[in-house]
């Protein structure tokens, strides 16, 4: 089953394609020891994003760019992109990759500091989309910060939501896995939101805030 999986992956990944100017993102984050959004992650994040047509967005987790680029191709050029994370020097190789695929144009403001606290001093109730891509236990700290920040009927995304396939086995009793397993559990009995587990790449969680009863 593993072996079927793994292979399934790879050709959702080739199927699902990856412009050059992704792909570097991803060589580059390499040397900046960070975790890339995957082809398919990429590739979800856009048509989501071009469903919803936000007209502002957060991204938290910068990185060398891979979100950012799946975001502002999904974008109305007239959106507003916030995207924050703790590393300057990622997020100059960032826009340096959006100008070199032709998104220039699109509004994108970066913010470089802690996201726990960036994310904080933003106002309230005033964004229709946040994507947060995290290490678990920061993952869990934003989550309530981040669905204070949505509109009603906005939307929050999480990256890494099963760690892939960490959290879905009892057996991992790693702190990370605990604590997204406790996030998980306490999100699905909170009311006014509705909720999509994806078992993508490291796993997405769709978040849908005060739209309609939650799902058991």
């Amino acid at each position: 089953m593993a072996r079927d999986w793994a292979a399934s992956a790879r050709m959702a990944d080739d199927y699902n394609g990856s412009a050059p100017v992704d792909d570097a993102a991803r060589s580059i984050a390499h040397e900046f020891r960070r975790r890339a959004l995957p082809p398919t992650s990429s590739a979800t994040l856009t048509l989501l994003t071009e469903l919803l047509r936000p007209a502002s967005a957060i991204e938290v987790g910068t990185g060398t760019g891979t979100a950012t680029l799946a975001l502002l191709r999904g974008m109305p050029r007239s959106g507003t992109l916030t995207s924050i994370d703790p590393d300057g020097d990622a997020q100059e190789v960032a826009r340096e990759l959006i100008v070199h695929a032709g998104l220039a144009g699109h509004r994108v403001r970066m913010i470089t500091g802690e996201p726990a606290a960036v994310l904080g001093r933003l106002a309230e109730r005033s964004y229709d989309l946040v994507v947060v891509d995290a290490e678990p236990e920061l993952t869990v700290e934003l989550v309530p910060h981040a669905l204070r920040r949505l509109e009603d009927g906005g939307v929050l995304v999480v990256s890494r939501a099963l760690q892939g396939g960490d959290v879905a086995d009892p057996a991992v009793r790693t702190p990370q896995a605990r604590a997204l397993r406790r996030m998980l559990r306490e999100l699905g009995e909170q009311s006014g939101l509705r909720r999509l587990l994806l078992p993508v790449d490291e796993g997405l969680l769709v978040l849908r805030k005060g739209e309609g009863p939650s799902r058991g």
